[in-house]
């Protein structure tokens, strides 16, 4: 399936999810927390979600997960003491660091004991996902940018906490399987070649659902 194909998919995965039923009730989750990629080194990660909840044990929705992680190199290089008592640090960047994924997925969740005050529950997401990276070497000065894409499917199972009759809390551990790749033209002798990097890995994270 192409790139293009994919996110047409999402689309319409994301067109039918809207409308959903008429009967259906209108849901939204925030969520924050941890995830620790394979080919990557571990960040912060914030996503929301939007769907109908069908009954009380399943609800279905789309989602935007946003993972971030910056790193920065630095050096003092030079201190200057004031007459009133401050001292000043001049510092050198060295190496800039950054990198960037945007997993828009189409979540399917269902909620096993839906009338406990502790609720488990466990779902399924797939969609495609976007990552960016931006690297700038100040000794070497070497800069680069770089953007990948590929499809991508998530897992997780956790427990809500009932608050009130809209509202819970909720934490959960998650899958996330994803390789997304560039293109990088043709190799020497001609054949198609490409970059990947195995974005796949295992996170925890906390939040809110509101309505439903």
């Amino acid at each position: 399936m192409t790139r293009f194909a994919r996110i047409s998919l999402l689309i319409v995965l994301a067109l039918v999810l809207s409308a959903g039923s008429a009967s259906a009730q209108s849901l939204i989750k925030i969520k924050l927390g941890t995830y620790n990629p394979k080919d990557a080194k571990a960040g912060f990660i914030i996503g929301i979600s939007s769907g109908k909840q069908f009954d009380e044990r399943v609800d279905a929705g789309l989602g935007v997960d946003l993972f971030m992680r910056q790193y920065t190199q630095e050096t003092a290089v030079d201190t200057l003491d004031s007459q009133g008592g401050n001292t000043y640090v001049t510092v050198q960047k060295n190496i800039d660091y950054s990198v960037f994924c945007l997993p828009i997925t189409g979540q399917l969740t269902i909620r096993l004991l839906p009338k406990s005050p502790i609720s488990p529950y466990a779902g399924v997401g797939l969609g495609y996902e976007i990552l960016f990276s931006r690297e700038a070497n100040y000794f070497t000065g070497q800069k680069d940018s770089r953007l990948y894409g590929g499809f991508g499917w998530q897992v997780n199972v956790g427990g809500e906490y009932i608050l009130g009759s809209s509202s819970s809390i909720l934490g959960e551990i998650f899958y996330n399987g994803c390789t997304v790749s560039r293109n990088k033209g043709k190799s020497d002798a001609g054949f198609p070649i490409h970059e990947e990097l195995n974005f796949s890995g295992i996170g925890f994270r906390v939040g809110v659902r509101l309505g439903g």
